[in-house]
């Protein structure tokens, strides 16, 4: 089996097989997207050789659990291609970095209260020459954050970071008061308390739950990874 063209059975993938999997889903790749996607995972893995980015035994997945995972959110729903969205705990990086580069006309803020994790992502930020990601560090919950930020957001964006009742009361102030008004959280296991209280907040339209389905990798829907989809009014 081609590495280039297809996941092998325990999940490695490269920069081509990502790509063909994506294509299949009817998000194009282009050539020069799929080489800076291939500089941020090389990137990424030096960073994570110093300093604690993603878990070690991810390394050898971090196509498909981390690149590929962040990306899905275009097969599970429809994000603007212009416009500025927040990722919320960004981490190493993501979602943030790669939607960036799937979407150059976005511009996005990346957050994170980790000094160091967010000195990671400015150096990636500046190697990979991505004239459209700005950082901060800090909690999202401070008045800095909200001073730079509220109402200026199309969408907010967080993977793996916390409880979703706490991210909608979080993201809310962050939302323009037109546009797609969204918050986008990348979830897993039973989620239906979650959903219920935050359902509770007064500006919350419809809450979504969406599979993460990617044609030709089963891996997500076995794991049961969700997006969450958060409406507001």
């Amino acid at each position: 089996m081609n590495m280039d063209t297809a996941n092998t059975t325990d999940g490695a993938h490269t920069a081509d097989s990502i790509r063909s999997l994506l294509a299949a889903g009817d998000v194009e790749v282009t050539d020069a997207q799929r080489d800076q996607l291939a500089a941020f995972v090389s990137l990424l893995r030096d960073w994570n050789s110093r300093i604690n980015l993603i878990s070690r035994k991810d390394e050898e997945q971090v196509w498909r659990n981390h690149i590929l995972h962040s990306l899905a959110v275009m097969l599970a729903t429809t994000l603007p291609r212009e416009g500025a969205m927040l990722d919320l705990g960004t981490g190493g990086g993501m979602p943030g970095i790669p939607l960036a580069i799937m979407l150059p006309d976005v511009r996005f803020t990346l957050v994170d209260s980790i000094a160091k994790k967010i000195r990671a992502v400015e150096d990636m930020i500046a190697q990979l020459a991505l004239q459209n990601v700005a950082v901060h560090c800090g909690r999202v919950e401070d008045d800095d954050l909200l001073r730079k930020c509220q109402g200026k957001m199309d969408v907010v964006l967080a993977r793996a970071v916390t409880q979703l009742p706490a991210l909608v009361r979080w993201s809310y102030p962050l939302l323009r008061k037109q546009g797609p008004r969204k918050l986008v959280v990348w979830k897993g296991g039973a989620l239906r308390e979650e959903i219920a209280e935050a359902r509770r907040h007064g500006q919350v339209q419809s809450i979504r739950e969406l599979p993460i389905v990617v044609p030709g990798e089963a891996y997500f829907e076995r794991e049961e990874k969700k997006i969450i989809e958060v409406q507001f009014s």
